[in-house]
């Protein structure tokens, strides 16, 4: 038992180092990564470990984040009006970008699960990727300030800015759905809310919509908004509908 223990301590090890590498930096204080890639179904299972599990990080982390985002917003785009720079904030803050994010520089597999986390699919599920990203800003703010933190957040969001400038189309997915459906079928979808729940241990409440074009359901959203939820459902109807008109139209 105890070898296995060690083994997987060094495989955890292992992939903490992999991960500063390709952030380019590097924790003064070990525990506070730790901390940040410790689900709390981890912490449940293991009471005699000491790392604290992310939910305050995540706290600290979702402040900061949001701050420095607005930060940045601001100093790039001088022309732009305070409601479209807090549409563009809410974007790129949200639970999908954030998630995608942290897909993107591999938290998943860096995760501390509970075994029934682990089973049901934990290392990919959207809202422990975008709370451990949260977490892990709150650790690094903690570890090295707020500078350093900007520069992951600039290095890691990067892409995300770039889409703000080509087009706006993914940020008002409720318009370009409806204004699709109008033209191809003369109807409007329409929106039904399916499930609220909430709040969790940080006030957030969670809202699930489902959007329907003509009696048929053509994509569901998760928000903590019940508009942010619609447009995650507009979103995933646009892609169905934009690819079926498509195909329609080249026969």
């Amino acid at each position: 038992m105890s070898a296995k223990i060690d083994e997987s301590l060094r495989f955890e090890q292992v992939l903490y180092e992999e991960l500063e590498a390709r952030l380019e930096i590097s924790f003064q204080d070990k525990t506070l990564l730790h901390s940040a890639l410790t689900h709390p179904s981890y912490a449940n299972e293991h009471p005699e470990d000491p790392i604290e599990d992310n939910e305050r990080l995540e706290f600290l982390g979702d402040s900061v984040l949001s701050m420095l985002v607005a930060r940045s917003l601001y100093q790039r785009f001088p022309d732009v009006n305070e409601g479209r720079l807090t549409e563009w904030r809410s974007h790129l803050v949200c639970g999908p970008t954030l998630s995608k994010i942290a897909t993107q520089i591999k938290l998943g597999p860096a995760l501390r699960l509970g075994r029934g986390e682990e089973r049901t699919g934990g290392r990919d599920r959207e809202g422990n990727l975008e709370r451990a990203y949260e977490a892990l800003i709150g650790a690094l703010y903690l570890d090295q300030g707020l500078e350093c933190v900007n520069g992951i957040i600039e290095k890691t969001l990067i892409p995300e800015f770039e889409l703000l400038i080509q087009g706006e189309t993914m940020l008002n997915p409720k318009g370009e759905l409806q204004e699709l459906v109008m033209e191809k079928m003369n109807i409007r979808p329409e929106y039904v809310l399916s499930q609220k729940s909430g709040p969790d241990k940080n006030n957030r409440h969670e809202y699930v919509v489902e959007v329907f074009v003509s009696g048929e359901l053509l994509g569901s959203g998760i928000g903590s908004t019940k508009q942010q939820a619609e447009k995650y459902a507009a979103s995933r109807a646009l892609e169905i509908l934009s690819l079926r008109f498509y195909e329609k139209d080249s026969c």
